[in-house]
């Protein structure tokens, strides 16, 4: 299962540059095996659709399905945002980034991101593919 950060679907979503390769990143992944997203990237695509079907729709559309964080992944979430803080990390960086890197880490194959620096450095033996890389 490929985990996919918001970061590649706001490419396709919005149209950017970067859209054309992520659109080629989730359709390998998905000739792999299924793809998912889990909550922090629904609140955060979310604000892009007009109601919460059309959301459901595009993951629909995409064959994107949702998968549930698991009370470890929390865990593991929480522990790396300790380590960061006292890493003396940028403010930046939410739960939420920690959510998508814990699951995608316990919970599925990879994640497709653009942000590959962050994950890469707290989320040791994750695997990372970034569409523009």
């Amino acid at each position: 299962m490929s985990a996919i950060d918001s970061s590649v679907l706001f490419d396709i979503i919005k149209g950017t540059p970067e859209a054309e390769p992520s659109l080629q990143a989730l359709t390998a992944a998905a000739q792999r095996g299924v793809t998912c997203v889990s909550a922090p990237v629904v609140a955060e695509l979310g604000r892009y659709f007009g109601k919460t079907g059309q959301l459901q729709e595009f993951f629909v559309d995409a064959g994107i399905v949702y998968s549930e964080i698991s009370f470890d992944s929390a865990l593991t979430a929480s522990m790396l945002m300790h380590e960061y803080a006292m890493n003396r990390g940028s403010k930046s960086r939410m739960a939420a980034d920690f959510l998508i890197g814990a699951h995608a880490m316990l919970q599925a194959d990879c994640l497709i991101t653009r942000d590959n620096g962050f994950f890469r450095d707290y989320f040791k033996g994750l695997k990372i593919i970034n569409p523009v890389a």
